[in-house]
């Protein structure tokens, strides 16, 4: 038993230790995939300590509540939450891009009776799972009569994430009224939720099933009779089974889970057989809930390839590829691609993953984990403001400003994303010193090692593979946010130690300003995207093969002002571009025999266009198209039904990252805000 304990209480401080070198690494986000600037990491410290403080003031708040007073406030943060998602649901579309292309296009042939499966998923047999998830969404959608199947997906991926909030918010309840509430706030001002409510992928349906996993096996951990343990078991076994068939690398949180049901004492007569049967139970739903997909699989026309499948040691080489961060990238995958069998690819793989082993040696060795480690846990937005690189339906005022947008939602994530690891790393040591630690802070903790490790080691890295980590750290935020030691204690006799901190905080600011002053003077010359159609290369590599003087028309519609035109990527082209409005008049035409594929032209209102692009060479010219059986655009190739062309139509921009005023008035701002935490600050205490 002893043995136990101290196991269980290493853990704990292991997972308090990888928080704290999470929260270190997250003070210099990267910027490998991002494209907007962050704030200075003393900026970022001193955002963080008034979120905090923030948090704290709410948390008095809500904790001096009537019972009353918190039902009101319940229901209110709920409405709040709802409102929100539903607005943002209806007013943002998310065009299915990259994967989500071929899982939407791949779902729609389905629901049309089509069981011809597209080679992409025989290269990539994990996205089978949700495709068949998807094409039930869509069956269920045209039941209904709906048409706006964008709107719908959204809504629906907008409710199984509140299940996700809804299970936790009631664990919390019971304990403590303040603390369920204290979750809806820190919920509501979570921006990476929002952003994957909009992302039909299976990284949105797999977010709340870590939190469905961490209640169950609580209270398998606390049944006391065979019925309610045989009834958690069989439910955490479902939930761990379904997340694994959504999402491979959630084989980390089975591993979790069967190390803190083994380590931890359960309230059961019997705590060895209640593990074996639990055990025995997650093993016997694994076995039959993988053969049961693998036959709906085959009963909807598909069969896994090996000889076309990527072998797992591929994806481990991939990783190790130094001039990538650990990144998914084309290259790889396509010299994996080229060789004919399964052995071969296993062969290749093993020997390119000797070769960059050997090529980087032990320093390079620490500091690609290192740079991968950055690349995985150090950006608290989780990639949200790339995942929909599209949208078919988006406000205007967000298409005309969503880089200045974006930046300050980016910024506000990595604040939050800071407090919240400052806070559940905190709990974790106190838990330590009391040598009791909480059954959901140990498997989530356990759960997020393994992820870490898993990717940062092993797997390729990217943001969003984090992603589950944001709904833990939330839900641990809530549940262990205690009140910090009372400093001011002797406020009440010296009133010069708070107005000493205001000081300080005042001087410790106006240092973060002047380092971040740059914002105002660097140029930020991202392009406003008007409309984007840039699906057509991604796997697949579509060509349509354009005759001498033939020629393809694209019309489309835009709602803003462009001035930018960029067709495939830009490339030459022996022929000529031509812009026309609705009516056929024509309102540009590019010059020269053989101009860019990448113009500026004179400013055009928004309106209904055709771009024409016309081959006046010899021979044949390849232009880059995507096919689709759904709509990528509202229309589209005149002549070529389901076919788009790849392009994009932007409004050049050349500005300061922030303007003048916008940079005093987040600085001015962020000193109020922290001189009113200062003030409020007495109010601390250790017992509420």
């Amino acid at each position: 038993m002893k043995i136990r304990q101290h196991l269980t209480i290493g853990l704990g401080g292991l997972i308090s230790l990888t928080l704290f070198a999470v929260f270190a690494l997250a003070l210099w986000p990267v910027v490998i995939r991002v494209d907007h600037d962050w704030l200075q990491p003393l900026a970022l410290l001193i955002g963080c300590a008034i979120y905090l403080g923030g948090v704290g003031l709410l948390f008095r708040g809500l904790h001096r509540l009537s019972k009353r007073a918190n039902q009101a406030v319940t229901i209110g943060l709920w409405l709040i939450l709802l409102i929100i998602q539903l607005w943002v649901a209806t007013a943002w579309v998310a065009a299915p891009r990259a994967d989500l292309y071929f899982v939407h296009q791949q779902a729609v042939s389905l629901l049309k009776g089509s069981y011809d499966w597209l080679p992409y998923f025989y290269t990539y047999p994990n996205n089978v799972t949700y495709t068949l998830v998807l094409a039930g969404l869509l069956k269920l959608a045209n039941t209904l009569g709906i048409n706006d199947t964008g709107v719908f997906l959204n809504i629906v991926q907008f409710i199984w994430i509140d299940l996700g909030v809804l299970v936790i918010w009631r664990e919390l309840k019971h304990r403590n009224p303040a603390r369920s509430n204290l979750l809806m706030v820190l919920v509501i001002t979570a921006i990476p939720l929002y952003a994957y409510g909009l992302n039909a992928y299976s990284d949105t349906a797999i977010l709340p099933l870590a939190l469905f996993a961490i209640v169950a096996f609580r209270h398998l951990r606390h049944a006391n009779t065979w019925q309610r343990i045989t009834w958690w078991s069989i439910l955490l076994s479902l939930v761990l089974t379904a997340a694994l068939l959504l999402k491979p690398n959630f084989l980390v949180l089975i591993i979790a889970a069967l190390m803190v049901l083994w380590f931890r004492a359960n309230r059961s007569p019997h705590q060895g057989t209640t593990r074996a049967v639990a055990t025995l139970l997650l093993l016997a739903t694994l076995v039959t809930g993988t053969g049961l997909v693998h036959n709906l699989q085959k009963s909807y026309g598909y069969q896994v390839d090996n000889d076309q499948a990527l072998p797992v040691m591929s994806w481990v080489a991939m990783s190790w590829n130094p001039d990538y961060y650990g990144q998914y990238n084309r290259h790889d995958v396509t010299q994996m691609m080229k060789a004919p069998t399964k052995e071969a690819k296993a062969t290749l793989a093993k020997q390119t993953l000797t070769d960059r082993l050997h090529q980087l040696g032990t320093g390079g060795i620490l500091y690609h984990l290192m740079q991968k480690a950055r690349l995985f846990i150090a950006n608290g937005t989780f990639d949200s403001f790339q995942i929909n690189p599209a949208f078919t339906r988006v406000p205007n005022w967000y298409r005309q400003h969503r880089a200045t947008s974006d930046w300050f939602l980016a910024n506000w994530c990595q604040i939050s994303y800071l407090a919240l690891l400052l806070v559940n790393a905190g709990w974790g040591l106190q838990q330590i010193r009391r040598r009791h630690l909480s059954t959901g802070y140990l498997l989530g903790g356990v759960f997020i090692i393994g992820l870490i490790c898993f990717h940062v080691i092993f797997w390729e890295t990217e943001e969003r593979y984090a992603l589950p980590l944001l709904p833990l750290l939330l839900a641990g935020t809530a549940a262990g946010y205690r009140q910090p030691l009372n400093i001011l204690h002797y406020s009440e006799r010296s009133r010069w130690l708070p107005l000493g901190m205001a000081a300080a905080f005042t001087v410790l600011l106006s240092l973060a300003a002047w380092q971040s002053s740059g914002l105002m003077t660097h140029s930020n010359s991202e392009p406003v995207s008007v409309l984007s159609q840039n699906e057509g290369r991604y796997y697949q590599n579509h060509r349509v093969r354009l005759k001498p003087n033939a020629s393809l028309t694209q019309p489309f519609t835009t709602t803003l002002p462009f001035d930018q035109l960029i067709v495939n990527n830009g490339e030459r082209f022996p022929g000529q571009l031509t812009l026309k409005k609705a009516n056929g008049r024509t309102v540009w035409q590019s010059k020269g025999r053989a101009p860019l594929l990448a113009q500026v032209l004179p400013l055009q209102p928004a309106g209904k266009y055709t771009l024409t692009v016309t081959n006046h060479g010899k021979r044949r010219t390849k232009l880059v198209t995507a096919p689709a059986n759904y709509d990528l655009l509202p229309q589209s190739l005149i002549g070529r039904p389901h076919q788009y062309l790849r392009f994009e139509v932007q409004q050049s921009s050349v500005a300061p990252v922030l303007s003048n005023g916008k940079f005093w008035l987040l600085f001015g701002g962020m000193w109020l805000t922290g001189l009113l935490v200062v003030d409020r600050f007495y109010w601390y205490r250790r017992h509420i």
